[in-house]
Order: structure tokens, then sequence, then C-alpha cells
């Protein structure tokens, strides 16, 4: 397995991880750490992206990744 592929791997396991812990509500999905999760697994994977591009695929990346960043946003700027 080529290195980006293992970076692509982790990054899915790290956005799995966090949705299921989500959907048992030990994560909440409105706060901060579910948000970092799904940026930094949708940055492995977008790693691996650029190595084996799949249109699809970073169309998808890019879109949560957005999500993420703003649900972070809102959640700064609620605390201040």
């Amino acid at each position: 397995m080529a290195w980006y592929d293992a970076l692509g791997l982790i990054g899915s396991v790290i956005i799995v991880v966090a949705y299921y812990l989500a959907t048992r509500n030990l994560l909440p999905a409105d706060r901060i750490p579910f948000n970092a999760a799904n940026i930094a697994g949708g940055a492995l994977v977008m790693i691996s992206l650029v190595y084996r591009p799949n249109l699809g695929a970073i169309v998808i990346e890019v879109m949560f990744l957005l999500i993420a960043l703003l649900a972070i946003w809102r959640n700064l700027r609620a605390r201040a």
C-alpha cells in the first residue's frame, strides 16, 4: 500500500469513528471535536486524492470541509 493510500484509509477511519460516536451520542455533532475530526479525516483523504484523483470524492470532501469549518465558526462565535 502506498503511503498516500494509507493516509486516505486513516482519514476514512477518523471520519467513520466520529460519525459512529455521534450516532451513539458520545460525541455531539454540533461541537468542535466532531467537526475537527471531520476536517482532519477529510484532509487525509484529500491528500490521497492528490495522488489518485476521483472527482466525486474530491467534491464530497470539499463540501464536508466547508460544512465543518462553518460549524466550528458558528460554535466559536456563539461562545463569544
